[in-house]
């Protein structure tokens, strides 16, 4: 999924010289802006997080990525890679036949991003989240509970949204829609997630950052069984955190994070959130991450 965006606080660089020199010498020219910008990013979690749900099952996960943006128009291509556990968790025990170790997720994503008037900034772009090698599409339906007359069968892991974004001084509000399957269930085209934020500097090379969210599964006639609806899956998440910029392209975050995310069915037995009750992915939590940028 979506990566674990690492807000960081830009340090000022300054350097020093003589009077004298500063006398004789003119005002240096500032530094032109690069039109082509490629960076690379390394990064290292105790949990990745995505929209309050782990998709590492409570474990540390590692990441690698890069981006290329175009100064001048505000246009940016990238791609983005995570270790995961969330499918081979999703696999029921018995069926060996159609499991695959797909212990990565590969994000692919671009758009147009800058500034509309007034200080108000936006973005706008599509996202692809791959998941390489999973069968999950093969896995067969079972009689009932949420996957009940699914077809063909369990799910499609790989998903492609669609975004827009708005933003003002530390503020800002992101949609996403889903354009074919949701993450996680199947048959969702028209799923959209809520993302409402605000990355806070609270001094130099510190960023407080606040976000809530709301994923709305759209409703799947594919779903015989009345018992779980799509909209069991629906829920709130929460993330209040700080970013700090170490310098040299070291930043570091601490957060704290949860979600109201159904856990079990009421059943008692039906994982909804936990898959095949591998351990809930929304509880509250405590997370710390290292990325440097390069």
């Amino acid at each position: 999924m979506k990566k674990i965006i690492l807000a960081s606080a830009i340090a000022s660089a300054f350097a020093a010289q003589g009077a004298a020199a500063a006398d004789e010498a003119p005002a240096a020219a500032p530094a032109a802006t690069p039109e082509h910008v490629v960076t690379y990013n390394l990064g290292v979690t105790s949990d990745y997080v995505f929209r309050g749900i782990s998709q590492s099952r409570n474990r540390p996960a590692v990441s690698a990525g890069v981006d290329y943006s175009h100064t001048p128009s505000g246009f940016y291509v990238g791609t983005w890679a995570s270790t995961i556990s969330w499918v081979n968790d999703s696999y029921p025990a018995g069926d060996l036949a159609n499991r695959a170790n797909t212990p990565m997720e590969v994000d692919f994503y671009g758009g147009f991003k800058g500034e509309a008037f007034g200080g108000l900034g936006f973005d706008v772009g599509a996202i692809h989240y791959h998941y390489p090698h999973h069968q999950l599409k093969n896995v067969a339906a079972p009689a009932a509970g949420p996957l009940a007359g699914a077809a063909p069968g369990g799910l499609d892991a790989n998903t492609t949204e669609v975004y827009g974004k708005v933003s003002y001084g530390p503020v800002y509000l992101k949609v996403n829609y889903a354009i074919g399957d949701a993450i996680f269930v199947s048959n969702k085209a028209g799923s959209i997630y809520y993302d409402l934020g605000a990355d806070v500097p609270v001094m130099e090379g510190l960023v407080v950052n606040l976000h809530y969210g709301r994923w709305n599964f759209k409703n799947d006639p594919g779903f015989n069984d009345p018992a779980y609806p799509a909209t069991i899956y629906n829920y709130s998440d929460w993330k209040i955190g700080l970013t700090k910029d170490f310098g040299s392209g070291l930043s570091g975050s601490i957060a704290a994070t949860g979600t109201n995310a159904t856990n079990i069915h009421s059943d008692g037995v039906t994982g909804v959130w936990n898959f095949n009750n591998t351990g809930y992915l929304g509880g509250n939590k405590f997370i710390a991450s290292l990325t440097k940028t390069f």
